[in-house]
């Protein structure tokens, strides 16, 4: 159901940083279906500086997760024990089971890789639900350094730029400092290349308050068995 030729015909933009916009990776009438089944049950309010959403159950592969374990990051070892991390897709709907399906395929981690430029192919990678309401942002960050790549995909049909919510592209560390402000809208979504100058934030929502910001982050991480240690990580975006 992926679009994979909108991820092959698309240029990744050298400033700021190195990110991209991605347009039209499903088709409409598979738009609106996953946005009238994006799943909200067992949602957690997130914690620490500079959040302020909401996040779902964490997916990951039954290939990745050992690896995961057996990390020096500890997040997906709590996680796993918490039962916030799994492989089992049985709590979505059947074209959310395609689409999570269809990420963890290798046709999609490969056209990501020629698109960004970067070697993915020994990454782990873990995908997560964001909900954002009324008055709920995300703070400029940067992302932790053992995370490789984000993909973030917008699941709202209709958003208006006064409702705020958008993701902005930052020149540096200042949430004013804005390059290119991208609304939550499902023919969107954004690839951003992990650096030390890679600022983004999500905007304060002024959304009526019965809207909801809804997003899918698909996130690769360097294998740290394979790669250096990076010392103590960040919180994950």
């Amino acid at each position: 159901m992926l679009n994979f030729e909108s991820i092959n015909t698309t240029a990744m933009q050298k400033v700021p940083y190195n990110w991209a916009l991605i347009k039209n990776l499903f088709s409409t009438e598979a738009s609106v279906e996953l946005t009238a089944s994006f799943p909200h049950e067992e949602f957690h309010l997130s914690e620490g500086e500079g959040y302020g959403y909401s996040w779902g159950k964490m997916l990951a592969s039954s290939e990745d997760i050992p690896l995961m374990l057996k990390s020096s990051d500890r997040r997906w070892r709590q996680r796993m024990a918490q039962g916030r991390l799994t492989s089992d897709l049985g709590h979505l709907s059947n074209l959310w089971r395609q689409l999570i399906e269809g990420l963890w395929t290798d046709s999609y981690r490969t056209a990501m890789a020629k698109m960004s430029g970067l070697e993915l192919k020994d990454c782990l990678m873990d995908i997560g639900f964001r909900r954002y309401k009324l008055g709920q942002l995300h703070h400029p960050h940067t992302d932790e350094p053992n995370k490789v790549l984000t993909h973030l995909l917008f699941f709202n049909q209709q958003w208006s730029s006064d409702w705020g919510g958008c993701l902005r592209i930052l020149k540096d560390s200042q949430p004013e400092s804005t390059f290119q402000d991208i609304l939550p809208l499902s023919d969107s979504s954004v690839a951003i290349v992990r650096s030390d100058n890679s600022w983004h934030t999500v905007t304060p929502l002024t959304c009526p308050v019965s809207e909801c910001r809804l997003a899918l982050r698909v996130a690769f991480f360097h294998n740290d068995r394979l790669t250096p240690d990076f010392g103590e990580t960040q919180l994950a975006a």
